[in-house]
């Protein structure tokens, strides 16, 4: 049945469907349009079933990163640089699992922390990444870190197992003229709801609570934390890579703010953004 509708989602949206050169797999490919209100998370990949948010994020890895790489798929085997992503079933996973310098994860809360469940697959919590310090030279979240319930913790721990000069490339739901909108008050062990509960698709658990959407205050935090913060948004000239009304965040940790690791957040935060206008 999902199969059907594909096809019939496919074949609505034709008109939107794009041709150019994946910058994945490196392979020219029909970018496959399901949704034209929601193309940032489709125009697939015939190929390598890459979205326009991922190719987006690989946009960003060849610019900033690993320069003079027309794909993902080019990227050589033997380079030096190590990077760890928070996804293993999407199609950069797909080129680099056989890396030695890739390294990716999966959350269960059935699996111990650490847990290496394939090779150089692990069971990861964000909150308490099992990694030493100054691991990576790239680490890649792509809309995980509204379902993080201490964010800042997590962001503290991508800084530590970041070298310095390192790259946090990653993609949150965001607001870039208010506040944070905060739907669930973490302050305690228990979650009050704010605002009603609102859940995002997750290929392991069936859905994931949102806590957030992130708003402008996070560019200060990340600059608390060490990082120098950009965001590129999608143009007309990105529509050759199917790329489509999307926008990444880069971030490159400068130092690493000791004691911000064991961040907290004042109670008040809660009142001042938890309203939606």
């Amino acid at each position: 049945m999902r199969a059907l509708n594909v096809a019939k989602s496919a074949v609505k949206n034709f008109a939107f469907h794009k041709l150019g050169r994946c910058n994945v797999c490196g392979k020219i490919s029909l970018f496959v349009c399901l949704n034209v209100d929601m193309a940032r998370n489709n125009m697939y990949c015939m190929f390598c079933r890459s979205s326009s948010r991922k190719r987006h994020v690989a946009k960003i890895i060849l610019s900033e990163v690993i320069q003079n790489t027309p794909s993902i798929s080019c990227i050589p085997k033997k380079q030096s640089l190590k990077i760890y992503s928070t996804d293993t079933n999407d199609a950069f996973y797909k080129v680099l699992s056989n890396y030695d310098s890739y390294t990716s994860s999966i959350f269960s809360p059935n699996i111990k922390t650490g847990t290496e469940i394939h090779e150089r697959v692990f069971c990861q919590n964000l909150e308490k990444l099992t990694f030493d310090n100054e691991t990576f030279d790239l680490v890649i979240t792509e809309d995980v870190f509204e379902h993080v319930r201490d964010y800042q913790r997590g962001f503290s721990e991508v800084n530590r197992v970041l070298k310095t000069g390192g790259y946090h490339i990653f993609t949150v739901p965001c607001y870039f003229d208010r506040p944070t909108l905060v739907r669930v008050d973490t302050s305690t062990d228990e979650d009050v709801y704010l605002l009603p509960p609102e859940y995002h698709g997750d290929k392991i658990r069936g859905k994931i609570l949102a806590y957030r959407t992130f708003g402008i205050d996070l560019f200060h935090f990340l600059h608390s934390l060490g990082f120098e913060t950009r965001v590129d948004f999608s143009n007309y000239s990105d529509q050759k890579l199917g790329i489509f009304n999307s926008y990444v965040f880069i971030t490159r940790k400068v130092f690493h703010h000791e004691s911000l690791s064991v961040a907290t957040v004042d109670p008040s935060y809660y009142q001042l953004h938890s309203s939606g206008n």
